[in-house]
């Protein structure tokens, strides 16, 4: 172990360290206090920025901008080649085919039995009523 002393970076005490690597306060006391003092410090200073000291994140380039388009392309491509038909999302095109009855006009009921005469239920989606054939 350490045998120099050292001077707390918070309260200025001199100190000898406990512990094997050099440490910078004397307590824990200290040493939450100077956090929160850090801590206290950045909220209060006013944020300057210099715009010729932006980070590689700030900055916005054509080239980054046609990436992420050529990436976004590629990915829609790919889900709807992959994609089988029936998986696929309704659109508002399919949904105004069924309410308007031009995808089918009779829809076969299969929970119900055939009358006596082997008839079977349909439903008509342009009148809405139940007709046997």
């Amino acid at each position: 172990m350490d045998r120099y002393t050292y001077n707390c970076n918070y309260c200025g005490v001199q100190y000898t360290p406990r512990r094997r690597r050099i440490q910078k306060y004397c307590s824990n006391s200290c040493r939450v206090n100077a956090f929160n003092q850090k801590k206290k410090i950045k909220q209060l200073s006013p944020k300057f920025e210099n715009p010729k000291m932006q980070t590689a994140k700030d900055k916005m380039s054509w080239s980054g901008i046609g990436n992420a388009a050529v990436g976004t392309l590629a990915t829609n491509m790919a889900t709807s080649l992959f994609t089988k038909e029936e998986n696929k999302p309704a659109t508002k095109g399919d949904i105004q085919k069924l309410l308007t009855g031009s995808a089918q006009k009779l829809i076969l009921i299969k929970n119900l039995s055939p009358q006596f005469d082997g008839s079977r239920a349909y439903f008509d989606t342009q009148q809405q009523i139940l007709i046997y054939k």
